[in-house]
C-alpha cells in the first residue's frame, strides 16, 4: 500500500534491481533514473503512475526486464524504449499511450512483448528478436497490413492483434510460425482467403479470426490442430458447403466452435456433437435455416 512517488530511487546509484508493483504510487518516472547504469530489472506494474517516459531511459543499457503494465502512462513512446538492446522482458499493456510504435529491430533478446490496451496508431513495427515468443498488439488503433516477417519467428507462441483496424490479407511467412500456440486476429478489416499451410501450425490452440471480412470456402484442415481448444471463425465472409473432415471429431480438447454470420450451408455432424462443446454457434435459427445443427447451444 506504499503511495507517493519514487523520486527516492535516484540516490541509488548501484541498484540492480526495483520491484514497487502492486502499490498506490503515482507521479511520474524520475528522470535521474536513467542515471541508475546498474538497473535490469524495474518493475512498477499496477499503481497509479502517469505522464510520459523520460528520454534518459536510453542510459538503461543493461536493463533486461521493464514492466509498467496497469497504469496512466501517456504520450508516445519514445524510440529510446525500442531501443533498448538487452530488453527481454517488455509489459507496457494497459496504460494511456498514443502514436506509432518505434522500431524493435535492435532488441534482438526480446521474448515478451505487451503492448496492448493502449491507442498506438500506424503501422506495425518490425520487431529483429529470433527469439520473440509472445507478441500483443491488441486494442489499438493500429493500421495497414500484417508484416510478411514469420520467416525466422520459429519462437513464436503468441500473436494478438485483435481488435485494431488492419486491412489486407494473412502474410503466407506465418506458415512457418510453427510454434504458435495462440492466433487472435479478430475484430479488424483483414480480408483474403484462410489459406491451407496454415495447417502446419500444429501446436495451435486458440484460433480467433471472427469478425474480419474474410473470404472462401470453410478451412478444412482444421483436425491437423490436435491441441486446439477455440475456433472462432465468425462473422466473416465464407461461402460454400460446411464439410467438416473426421479428425476434427478426435479434437478432444475443443471446447469452443463458432462459424454463425457466414454464408455457409451444410450440416453439423454427429461426432462434433459428441464432442459436448461448450460453444457451438451456427446460422441455425428456423426451419429454412442454411445450417442444420441439433446440438448448437445458440442459432443464429
Amino acid at each position: 500500500n506504499l503511495e507517493g512517488g519514487i523520486g527516492f530511487v535516484v540516490s541509488l546509484k548501484k541498484l540492480k534491481h526495483l520491484d514497487l508493483s502492486e502499490n498506490k504510487l503515482r507521479g511520474q518516472i524520475p528522470h535521474g533514473l536513467g542515471g541508475i547504469s546498474t538497473l535490469y530489472d524495474l518493475r512498477l506494474s499496477q499503481n497509479h503512475f502517469s505522464g510520459a517516459l523520460p528520454f534518459s531511459m536510453i542510459q538503461l543499457t543493461s536493463l533486461q526486464t521493464l514492466l509498467l503494465d496497469n497504469n496512466a502512462f501517456g504520450g508516445s513512446l519514445p524510440s529510446v524504449v525500442g531501443g533498448l538492446k538487452n530488453i527481454v522482458s517488455l509489459r507496457l499493456h494497459e496504460n494511456d499511450f498514443i502514436g506509432t510504435l518505434p522500431s524493435f529491430a535492435g532488441a534482438q533478446f526480446l521474448m515478451e512483448a505487451h503492448l496492448d490496451e493502449n491507442d498506438f496508431s500506424g503501422g506495425i513495427p518490425h520487431f529483429g528478436s529470433k527469439s520473440l515468443r509472445d507478441l500483443f498488439l491488441g486494442k489499438n488503433s493500429l493500421t495497414g497490413t500484417i508484416p510478411d516477417s514469420f520467416d525466422e519467428k520459429r519462437e513464436l507462441e503468441v500473436l494478438s492483434l485483435r481488435a485494431n483496424r488492419l486491412i489486407g490479407s494473412i502474410p503466407k511467412s506465418l506458415a512457418k510460425a510453427t510454434a504458435l500456440k495462440k492466433l487472435d486476429l479478430s475484430f479488424n478489416k483483414l480480408s483474403g482467403e484462410i489459406f491451407e499451410d496454415l495447417s502446419n501450425l500444429i501446436q495451435l490452440r486458440e484460433f480467433r479470426l471472427n469478425d474480419n471480412h474474410f473470404e472462401g470456402t470453410f478451412p478444412n484442415f482444421l483436425g491437423s490442430f490436435q491441441q486446439l481448444e477455440v475456433v472462432n471463425v465468425n462473422n466473416n465472409l465464407l461461402t460454400g458447403d460446411l464439410a467438416l473432415p473426421l479428425a476434427v471429431g478426435d479434437l478432444e480438447y475443443l471446447k469452443e466452435f463458432a462459424f454463425q454470420n457466414n454464408e455457409l450451408k451444410g450440416v453439423v455432424p454427429e461426432f462434433i456433437c459428441d464432442l459436448l462443446l461448450d460453444v457451438l454457434t451456427a446460422d441455425c435459427w428456423g426451419t429454412s435455416s442454411p445450417i442444420d445443427c441439433p446440438c448448437c447451444t445458440q442459432c443464429y
